[in-house]
């Protein structure tokens, strides 16, 4: 099947999801969206509810903005307040969030949370214990935190980060408005402190428990969703949701009874139920994306970013039958064959609470007016290293079915 322009994407299909290149994986630098060649490593994407794409991405210098609207037109600004976290920077962002305004928000891991504007314009809003120094005897509901892990923005404009707390693994979840910040889950430890055994994966999925009073164990990055009052949270480990209305905690993919599920094998098809799915730990280096997530506000649909779904098994083998592909172009066969983070699978958590396998080869999520959106990076397979000076990065995005089947 010959490759046909649908708006400004390029439509493919195959035996997974269906694709279509929304910005990046071309090879111009001017043009539509998948005209273009995106140069750079992947930071982080996100788009608001009307389907403007918002991706950062990392050179040699420091950050850049693309952004494209839903007509295909693109534009490209750098970020002068993120140079100094250029390619050598200890951080790195760890995951994008569209506020209502306009404005975007970044969490940048040990750099804190910033507010970035269309035109790249930059503020921090949170900081961390690298630039407020602990004290002696801080008492630990003081501490700042000393990364920030994932944001999200509820629809009135509340922002929602999680940090991770301190040396004991601990995660927090604040409520940021107006300028004020207020804890709304996790519980901070004294370094004295028994690190308690509960799990909150273990918790009754229907009653849940107070989140403020809930340990909730780091392992990785903790990107954050937003959807109708509840937000949910990639700990590494799980999903947990977090009611803002109540600030009770719920485990939603727990590994209960991994054994009890089937071996996916096809898109969107139910293989079991979401609270016995296996969420394993992101790894390092270029993993540090696997962690993604995201709500579909139309239909209530949860997507996030694992390996396996059951204890043991790693992650080639499903990677590979659910990696996105079709009639693609030629240079957007390059970059799919070059990909750097392909392991990763996107599972889909239904209303219902069934659990789908979607596609692999993404490393950041989002979602708008029916599509999901994927963000990856490559390198050029001929390179013996990837690094800041050979990425490419690229959006695509997957039709959505209406509803849960």
């Amino acid at each position: 099947m010959a490759a046909v322009v649908v708006g400004f994407a390029v439509r493919g299909s195959s035996d997974s999801a269906s694709v279509e290149f929304v910005l990046g994986a071309g090879t111009a630098d001017s043009g539509s969206g998948p005209q273009r060649k995106v140069s750079g490593e992947l930071q982080s994407m996100t788009t608001d509810q009307r389907g403007n794409i918002a991706l950062f991405t990392r050179d040699s210098q420091g950050y850049e903005l693309w952004t494209a609207d839903p007509g295909g037109a693109v534009k490209r600004v750098r970020v002068p307040a993120l140079d100094r976290f250029g390619a050598g920077a200890l951080s790195q962002a760890v995951q994008a969030a569209a506020a209502p305004d306009g404005s975007l928000y970044l969490a940048l891991d040990g750099e804190g949370l910033w507010k970035v504007t269309r035109d790249g314009q930059a503020t921090r809003v949170v900081a961390t214990a690298r630039e407020l120094p602990l004290k002696d005897r801080t008492p630990p509901e003081r501490v700042p935190p000393l990364s920030v892990n994932g944001v999200a923005v509820a629809d009135d404009g509340t922002v929602f980060y999680s940090d991770h707390q301190n040396q004991r693994n601990s995660l927090l979840v604040h409520r940021l408005r107006s300028g004020q910040t207020t804890r709304i889950a996790g519980t901070p430890l004294r370094s004295t402190q028994q690190v308690p055994k509960r799990d909150p994966n273990l918790l009754d999925p229907k009653t849940g428990a107070p989140a403020e009073d809930t340990y909730i164990p780091e392992d990785g990055n903790a990107p954050l969703a937003w959807n109708a009052g509840n937000l949910y949270m990639h700990t590494g480990r799980g999903i947990l949701r977090i009611a803002t209305a109540t600030e009770r905690i719920y485990p939603v993919v727990a590994a209960r009874d991994t054994a009890s599920l089937k071996r996916p094998d096809s898109p969107f098809k139910p293989f079991g139920k979401a609270i016995n799915g296996y969420v394993d730990a992101p790894g390092t280096g270029d993993a540090r994306h696997a962690s993604s997530i995201t709500v579909n506000r139309a239909t209530g649909d949860l997507y996030y970013g694992a390996g396996d779904p059951r204890p043991g098994n790693g992650t080639n083998g499903i990677s590979a039958k659910f990696r996105w592909s079709g009639d693609l172009t030629k240079s957007e066969r390059d970059f799919r064959d070059s990909l750097r983070n392909a392991q990763e699978t996107i599972y889909q958590v239904g209303r219902n609470g069934d659990l789908s396998a979607v596609t692999a080869g993404a490393e950041a999520l989002s979602t708008a007016n029916g599509y999901l959106y994927l963000a990856a990076d490559t390198c050029p397979s001929t390179e013996t290293k990837c690094s800041t000076a050979n990425s490419q990065s690229a959006v695509l995005r997957i039709h959505l079915p209406a509803k849960t089947s």
